[in-house]
């Protein structure tokens, strides 16, 4: 009968025991499959709520696919200053970070109907308040 369990439960409570290679490598692709696809829905909500989403016809459609990239690449970038740290930034923790559905509520009313053009100001809403009366997408 083979060993199923990842260690003991003195091992699995203490935060620096590490799983062998052989257990720790399915495990981290069972996380990350699970991550990909709450990271990539999002982008490609906004992007139908915008006009350019999947089967759309629209010429933006490559708009999506940088999309999709970006949140894959931020994801990474976060994952690795949770994982890594970078000064008092990270949990010194294996967490996977992905983007959030929070905001898309806010997000589908900026960009319905704008298509491309409401990008700027959906970007620009991530970084900073943003005030719609003083686009010209209003």
């Amino acid at each position: 009968m083979s060993d199923t369990s990842l260690g003991t439960p003195a091992q699995l409570r203490d935060p620096n025991y590490t799983p062998p290679l052989y257990k720790a490598i399915p495990l981290g692709v069972q996380h990350v499959l699970a991550m990909f696809v709450s990271n990539v829905t999002p982008a490609i909500i906004v992007a139908g709520a915008a006009g350019f989403g999947f089967g759309s016809g629209s010429p933006d459609f490559p708009n999506l696919i940088y999309m999709l990239q970006m949140s894959m690449f931020f994801a990474g970038v976060a994952t690795l200053l949770q994982t890594i740290t970078f000064g008092p930034v990270g949990a010194k923790l294996p967490i996977v970070q992905g983007t959030s559905f929070a905001f898309i509520p806010i997000m589908i009313p900026l960009v319905a109907g704008k298509g491309v053009d409401a990008m700027a100001v959906v970007m620009g809403g991530v970084l900073g308040p943003v005030d719609i009366r003083d686009s010209q997408l209003a």
